[in-house]
């Protein structure tokens, strides 16, 4: 068993580098954690490559899986 702790970030105190891959939390969206990264002026939804009309409220680094 792997074990990972995740830390969230306030996305209104501290931004991820552009275009690295976070988690995202997302206020007001049917799933609350989602994939995406911020691009220097808005965050985007990895699984579509728009931008996330919600508030991104948090975001914290992908953890790094299982070692194989």
């Amino acid at each position: 068993m792997t074990t990972e702790t995740i830390t969230w970030h306030a996305a209104n105190l501290v931004l991820p580098d552009d275009g690295t891959t976070v988690l995202m939390a997302i206020r007001g969206d049917s799933e609350p954690v989602w994939l995406g990264w911020h691009d220097g002026h808005a965050w985007v939804d990895a699984s579509t490559g728009g931008a996330i009309d919600d508030q991104v409220t948090h975001w914290a680094h992908m953890p790094g899986g299982p070692a194989c």
